[in-house]
């Protein structure tokens, strides 16, 4: 009996970091990335790229094959197809068609108007981010910590013009070896800020904007914020990525 335990714990932990998707002989195994942050370009094939997020080590076993991802989808021209039979369509995009299917992992094919065809392949909980399906999805972290935080419900002006924005705060945030500013954070829907708490803000510079300072003001008033993550990383163990893609 203490033999059936012990190997009945080994599969539940085994389970803990994998992932397996199973249906019509058809199995896709990975590993979770315990750090993680943006999507991994996996390979450029038949006019887009192909990303993965947050998972890796990849493999793919159909019939008596199995494969990695990647040389599974160089070596076979219908393999994104067959990957999404395993799936259930979750969500259509109102952007020109992008398609969202879920199972024991996502799968994220893109079909917007100006033409992006590109693939992302998360685990179960991955969700769609604004800088996907981004023919430019350049992001770039910065990382602060909060200082203080508080709502702000003041009237807010974009050039001279009066704008109405909801959920919004005022946040002080400082940059290590930096000095502390407040900027204003609109449409904090989904993420929640807490005093002394440090955190990885991940964005993507506006397209229409030009001569954007790095500076931490110039950054909030003109990116959008795609995600959030709170960090135990100190000093200069602290993502600060270039604003810029070089």
């Amino acid at each position: 009996m203490k033999k059936a335990i012990v190997g009945f714990l080994i599969i539940a932990i085994v389970l803990g970091i994998t992932g397996c998707s199973s249906k019509n002989n058809f199995n896709i195994e990975y590993e979770n990335q315990n750090e993680c942050n943006k999507p991994k370009l996996l390979l450029s094939n038949d006019g887009r790229n192909i990303y993965t997020y947050c998972i890796e080590n990849i493999t793919i076993e159909m019939k008596d094959r199995k494969a990695e991802l990647k040389s599974y989808i160089e070596d076979n021209s219908n393999a994104i197809n067959e990957i999404i039979n395993t799936l259930k369509l979750e969500d259509t995009l109102m952007d020109g068609g992008t398609q969202i299917y879920k199972g024991d992992i996502t799968l994220i094919k893109c079909n917007t108007l100006d033409g992006n065809k590109d693939i992302y392949i998360g685990n179960d909980n991955m969700k769609f981010k604004q800088n996907f399906c981004k023919n430019n999805n350049y992001t770039f972290i910065r990382t602060y910590t909060v200082k203080d935080i508080s709502k702000y419900t003041e009237q807010q002006y974009d050039d001279g013009n009066q704008v109405s924005y909801g959920n919004s705060f005022k946040v002080e945030l400082n940059e290590f070896q930096g000095e502390t500013k407040t900027v204003i954070i609109n449409n904090l829907w989904d993420i929640t800020l807490e005093k002394n708490k440090t955190y990885e803000f991940e964005f993507m510079i506006n397209e229409d904007v030009t001569n954007v300072k790095d500076e931490i003001e110039d950054i909030f008033k003109n990116s959008t914020i795609v995600g959030v993550k709170e960090t135990t990383k100190t000093g200069l163990e602290q993502i600060q990525e270039p604003m810029i893609k070089q």
